[in-house]
């Protein structure tokens, strides 16, 4: 329940959520609120009780509007002008000592809260640094007051002081700890939201939507990087190209997306056959390219593997079975040769199997 209240909802609106953490501080505040009246009211402080009267009937009435965004701004000006004005009238009427001033500092870390989570005032640090300097101010001019002056309320009754004192100074610190804790809460949903979308925008800038293999930007990094690699380390690595035998049958015939559920599923098998230190590419329309970390007898095994489970998938689009082939070209890495090159001998080999009948691997 506390993380729905605190980052709302896959489906629900913003709104919603925003209105019900305005609705939570509104009602907080009146509960509070309507202790000090029946306090004030007991302790003979006419004032102090009827100020939190009115103040309870105002925060109940605006409670209903808190789903009016275009409201928020005037919410949150109540909410600290009245804070800052009732911490600053019960410090005149009974004295510094009664700790009334302690709900000022929890102010700030509220101010940050909401400045940083609800959605109209995202970016708008104006307010929570607005409210630190009003709160410094009230705090400065009644320290200056209280020393100067004595309470308007005179002699109150033994024992409230005590009361009075702890209890706003737990209020206050319990506040000042929840919002400074929520705060923290909110920046760092925010943190990981952006990373997540961060994510995924290299994951769309990486892969190909359709196949998830490679796209052709990544799979020119990847390659260099390897080609770097074995240049320096003498490390092996091989080359197949693949292309669809007759693809273009598929999409004149059933459609592009009869072409696009061979293409998925050729996708998946090539992954079944490749290892987890291999790659594959999307390299064009129906053509793969796959990078594996061995020498060329490693990539001809699999290039085998790869014709083999294509021939004998069962494509089923619609009711209709389609006899689908792939033809491969391998190439494998010599110190002289360019990551170009080794596209180039591949992709040869390749149409050399087309021409020689299709449905075959050249590595030669």
């Amino acid at each position: 329940m506390l993380q729905k209240y605190i980052y709302g909802h896959q489906g629900d609106s913003q709104t919603n959520y925003d209105a019900m953490r305005y609705s939570a501080i509104l009602s907080g505040t009146a509960v509070i609120h309507f202790v000090f009246m029946v306090v004030f009211y007991i302790m003979g402080i006419y004032p102090l009780a009827i100020y939190n009267t009115a103040i309870v009937i105002l925060y109940f009435s605006i409670s209903k509007v808190v789903s009016n965004i275009k409201l928020y701004t005037g919410l949150y000006l109540t909410v600290v002008s009245e804070v800052i004005i009732h911490s600053c009238l019960a410090t005149l009427f009974v004295g510094w000592s009664y700790g009334f001033m302690f709900y000022l500092a929890s102010l700030i870390p509220i101010s940050f809260y909401l400045a940083f989570s609800i959605t109209s005032f995202k970016r708008k640090l104006v307010y929570p640094f607005a409210t630190a300097g009003a709160v410094f101010f009230a705090y400065m001019v009644m320290r200056a007051l209280t020393y100067a002056i004595g309470p308007i309320a005179g002699n109150t009754p033994k024992g409230y002081e005590g009361f009075f004192c702890y209890a706003n100074i737990v209020i206050g610190l319990s506040l000042t700890f929840l919002f400074s804790a929520l705060f923290a809460v909110e920046v760092n949903s925010m943190q990981l939201r952006m990373e997540t979308e961060h994510e995924r925008l290299e994951d769309e800038a990486s892969y190909d939507p359709l196949t998830h293999f490679l796209n052709r930007r990544s799979m020119d990094e990847r390659l260099n990087h390897t080609h770097r690699n074995a240049i320096i380390n003498d490390v092996p690595y091989s080359l197949i190209m693949g292309d669809i035998d007759h693809f273009k049958d598929f999409n004149d015939t059933y459609g592009h997306d009869c072409g696009d559920f061979v293409l998925q599923n050729i996708s998946k098998l090539i992954t079944a056959q490749i290892r987890a230190k291999d790659s594959a590419c999307r390299w064009g329309g129906e053509e793969f390219l796959i990078l594996i970390n061995d020498g060329p007898e490693t990539a001809i095994e699999v290039a085998n593997r790869i014709r083999a489970s294509i021939e004998e998938f069962e494509f089923n689009y619609e009711g209709k079975a389609l006899h689908v082939t792939i033809t491969l070209g391998v190439s494998g890495y010599y110190s002289s040769a360019k990551v170009k090159t080794l596209i180039e001998i591949a992709d040869k080999r390749l149409y050399k199997g087309k021409a020689n009948g299709r449905n075959q691997i050249v590595y030669s």
